[in-house]
């Protein structure tokens, strides 16, 4: 089975990534674009500034970590599904994060396969 990890650098975003409720709704939208199931989640709140937001889903994870002093935010989305859409994930995440910023994604295509006995 063939798998692919998203990594997004989402720069000259809103203030909204400040806001932990924000930054829930977005991935959570983001999961919802992309198919997924959501089984859980957790977020960490840094001082001064900072939050680490991570989405567990039966299909493995979605995780936001802002620099707001930075406008920033890094999101990684990995999707153990090959019908799912990564692309529609990160793409409704920064629409709801970063609509006029930019956004640069790396890939990185996994090939999964069983245990040979």
């Amino acid at each position: 089975m063939r798998i692919r990890q998203v990594l997004a650098d989402m720069r000259d975003c809103s203030a909204a990534i400040e806001d932990e409720l924000a930054l829930r709704d977005a991935a959570l939208a983001g999961a919802k674009a992309g198919g997924a199931t959501i089984i859980g989640e957790h977020a960490q709140r840094y001082v001064p500034h900072g939050i680490t937001l991570v989405v567990f889903l039966a299909e493995s994870h979605i995780m936001l970590t802002t620099w707001p002093e930075y406008k920033m935010v890094l999101v990684d989305v990995l999707l153990c599904n090959p019908d799912m859409d990564e692309d529609a994930t990160i793409d409704e995440i920064a629409r709801r994060l970063c609509p006029d910023g930019l956004v640069e994604r790396s890939y990185v295509t996994r090939q999964i396969e069983p245990l040979q006995p």
